[in-house]
């Protein structure tokens, strides 16, 4: 029986297909026993061969038929491939581009960038800051740093310049933090920082000043005789000791060098003033070499002492050249004003308070009675 001839060729294409199917494994096959690994051998790892290819004995510490050991894969490699394997390619550092130069400061003026505030009990210190730029934190005259505490220590770089000063510097832009400043003065800086990028409209700040003096409790050394002779007085308001030198008794030749003035002038008060009406006594002087000093040099006395009234105050030789300070006492911890005169070359202060302080602008000299 004849088949039909369209049987014929499906046949025919069917057993061709076949054959040409039997040829292409018979090739992949031949390929694939020729080629032990289809991946390259690893780094410090031999390459695969017929030669490195074998049966290990018990014992034989994984050592081929030919004798070499094989190289084991470093452990490094190992971490890699297993972090790469779950997606973890680690971070791509790129360097930084041009074009981030902050426009802002084409218009803004000199003080822009520096800020001034007063020294506050109860405020928090805002500063603008900015990536890749520096701001300075800048403590009242006198302050001196203990520690600080910051609330993010990965985005912020705190550094100490100084005595009084912190170089603050974000590691990038679009977050804040706080930051604490604990001086030795026994005072709290709060100051909330926030870090800006350089696309932002505001000049950031590059100093930031907070104005005004505190004191410092420490024990001085405070000479009580001759430039040698010295003994430590415990002084809780102490900075910056100025030597105050020691008269002798009130008999003596310095004494009447002190007082010289205060018996022969004139004050020309008014009449009625009970100051002018004040009978002095040069026997009820006290006090000397009992004063303990601190503050700036261009106001130091050379001599301070006292009565049941007032306290006197002789500058020397500075006397011709000294603009004339106001003085004020401490009450309730605040400085009040208080009267003053001046009587041939000597100061007085109407006051006879233990805690005295001379002012004249920025400069500053405390007068500390250490006397009975």
């Amino acid at each position: 029986m004849r088949l039909p001839k369209a049987l014929r060729i499906t046949i025919h294409v069917i057993g061709t297909l076949l054959f040409l199917g039997y040829v292409v494994l018979f090739v992949i096959h031949s390929a694939s026993a020729q080629t032990p690994s289809g991946r390259p051998p690893m780094p410090n790892q031999a390459p695969f061969s017929e030669s490195n290819v074998g049966t290990t004995t018990a014992g034989s510490n994984n050592v081929s038929q030919t004798g070499q050991r094989a190289m084991p894969v470093p452990q490094s490699i190992v971490d890699q491939a297993r972090d790469q394997a779950e997606g973890n390619f680690g971070p791509l550092i790129r360097p930084r581009t041009s074009g981030q130069v902050q426009e802002a400061w084409d218009y803004a003026e000199d003080g822009d960038a520096v800020y001034v505030t007063d020294l506050c009990e109860d405020c928090t210190y805002k500063v603008r800051t900015r990536e890749y730029v520096v701001t300075i934190l800048e403590l009242p005259r006198g302050e001196k740093i203990d520690r600080t505490d910051i609330g993010d220590k990965v985005s912020w770089s705190i550094e100490r310049r100084g005595d009084r000063r912190l170089a603050v510097r974000p590691a990038s832009y679009g977050y804040d933090t706080s930051l604490v400043v604990y001086g030795q003065s026994g005072r709290v800086y709060p100051f909330y920082l926030r870090a800006e990028g350089v696309n932002s409209h505001n000049i950031p700040d590059l100093v930031v000043r907070i104005a005004g003096s505190v004191q410092i409790d420490t024990p001085l050394e405070v000479p009580m005789g001759n430039d040698t002779d010295t003994e430590k007085v415990p002084n809780k308001y102490g900075k910056n000791t100025a030597s105050v030198p020691k008269m002798d008794l009130p008999a003596s030749s310095q004494v009447e060098d002190a007082i010289d003035g205060l018996v022969n002038t004139n004050p020309g008060t008014p009449e009625g003033d009970f100051v002018a009406e004040a009978k002095f006594n040069p026997d009820n002087l006290r006090g000397w070499g009992q004063y303990n000093l601190w503050g700036d040099e261009e106001l130091e006395p050379v001599t301070v002492f006292r009565d049941d009234e007032f306290t006197y105050i002789k500058f020397g030789d500075k006397w011709k050249d000294l603009e004339l300070p106001t003085a004020y006492v401490v009450v309730d911890e605040f400085d009040e004003l208080v009267n003053t005169r001046v009587q041939g070359q000597t100061f007085i202060v109407e006051s006879t308070q233990k805690l005295i302080t001379l002012k004249s602008g920025f400069k500053f000299m405390c007068i500390e009675y250490m006397g009975a």
